[in-house]
């Protein structure tokens, strides 16, 4: 026999409950803003972009290694 499940749901009001709503929402604006200003700007230069090449660590490489 299966059964039959019947859910309810009922709204329970805390007395401290808009007091708590205030705290949470301020303390997510407060690690928002946190957030914000420990990014850095991203960089548009590359500080090795004007460097030499070096060769790879696998030396034996050559034209026909491809195929």
């Amino acid at each position: 026999m299966k059964r039959q499940w019947k859910i309810q749901r009922s709204l329970k009001e805390y007395p401290d409950g808009q007091n708590r709503w205030d705290r949470a929402y301020q303390l997510i604006l407060e690690i928002a803003r946190s957030v914000e200003e420990s990014q850095t700007p991203m960089k548009l230069e590359v500080p090795y972009a004007s460097s030499n090449l070096c060769e790879s660590v696998d030396s034996a490489s050559n034209a026909n290694t491809n195929h």
